[in-house]
């Protein structure tokens, strides 16, 4: 078996417009969103770092300089090799081909904007076990929707058709053509989680067929093709696309409900709330855990906050306000007797007393 150590790297894509979830994205490109009080880009970060990679290619474009400035100044991630070149990809393969000269062994690529606790290090061993060209981390997902792929793995995980977000006509096909097949699973609920561990060698067919731009649609059908070895590392993990408000609060939760491997929100913990420095809340307000609040946070009397539900840093809390299972970003104030459930509200933002906010709302 080839050692894991001979990873070089990992491409961490970051360059999404992230416009499901507008109006969150307006001014901040998708990595910058966060989750429990950190920004998305952190847990992909983290995730490599744990798995004792340092050397990390950011491939950016929307709003790529707050990315970088964030990447560059902050204290986090002193201890990394990090390198945010001026590219623009055309998509997540061409992303790669632009920083091929900076590539100099197997390498990972991963995404800026999901959380997820695969373990890399569990990928790299079965890439190496199986000698595979390019090894996909999959999932199974409960509630299968039009927007994931179909996979079919063979018994020894090898991918004998990877079909990314196929038409109605590609599921028939497929499905009579392979009905009788032995196989491992057949799926539609199996979720490339864009994560995956490539040989070196991909970057010669990344160099020589300038019309494979994405991974998904064009460079994972092309191994196929092609007779490439592609298999599917399927474990359990957690893993979510924060693709839309209700995805985006479902991750807010899942982290305050310790679901996530190795991550959890800053601040002090007292029996499920997490605070910062410098909050005043009042001896009348009633706190229901799960909780995370920033710094300089004020609650006022007779305020219900929670359960899940993250005040960031200098957000101010009216009396009598109820805010549930809801996120509010830096510097936002809610008057009196405001109700908000299941939203968000932006930085910056003054909500009015007596208003209701519901339903998966975003304030900007």
């Amino acid at each position: 078996m080839n050692d894991i150590s001979k990873v070089d790297c990992a491409i961490v894509l970051a360059g999404g417009k992230g416009t499901r979830l507008y109006p969150l994205t307006n001014n901040l490109p998708k990595p910058m969103v966060p989750i429990t009080l950190t920004p998305m880009i952190d847990f992909a970060m983290k995730q490599l770092q744990d798995a004792g990679i340092t050397k990390i290619i950011v491939a950016v474009k929307y709003l790529g300089d707050k990315i970088r400035t964030y990447l560059e100044t902050s204290p986090k991630f002193q201890d990394l090799d990090i390198s945010i070149p001026n590219i623009n990809p055309l998509g997540t393969a061409d992303a790669v081909r632009q920083v091929a000269d900076m590539i100099d062994g197997d390498y990972i690529v991963s995404m800026a904007d999901i959380i997820c606790d695969l373990s890399i290090n569990k990928l790299e061993k079965f890439f190496y076990n199986t000698q595979a060209y390019t090894t996909i981390s999959l999932k199974n997902i409960d509630f299968p929707t039009k927007k994931f792929g179909v996979i079919l793995l063979d018994n020894n995980q090898n991918i004998d058709i990877f079909l990314e977000k196929p038409r109605p006509e590609e599921m028939l096909f497929t499905t009579m053509a392979f009905a009788y097949r032995p196989v491992s699973e057949f799926h539609h609920n199996l979720v490339n989680t864009g994560i995956y561990c490539l040989n070196h060698k991909s970057l010669e067919i990344l160099d020589s067929l300038n019309d494979i731009n994405d991974f998904g649609m064009d460079f994972f059908p092309y191994l196929l093709q092609e007779k490439f070895k592609l298999n599917g590392f399927v474990d359990d993990y957690y893993w979510i696309d924060c693709g839309n408000i209700r995805s985006y609060l479902w991750a807010n939760y899942d982290i305050m409900r310790g679901f996530v491997d190795n991550f959890e929100p800053p601040g002090k913990n007292t029996k499920g709330i997490y605070q910062g420095n410098d909050c005043t809340i009042s001896s009348e307000a009633t706190i229901h855990s799960p909780v995370v609040l920033g710094n300089n946070v004020k609650i006022d009397e007779n305020a219900i906050i929670g359960p899940y539900t993250v005040l960031h840093d200098n957000v101010d809390i009216g009396p009598h306000s109820k805010i549930v299972q809801s996120v509010i970003w830096e510097n936002s104030v809610v008057e009196e007797s405001v109700s908000i459930e299941k939203s968000v509200v932006c930085n910056d933002v003054k909500i009015e007393k007596n208003r209701t906010i519901i339903n998966y709302s975003a304030i900007e």
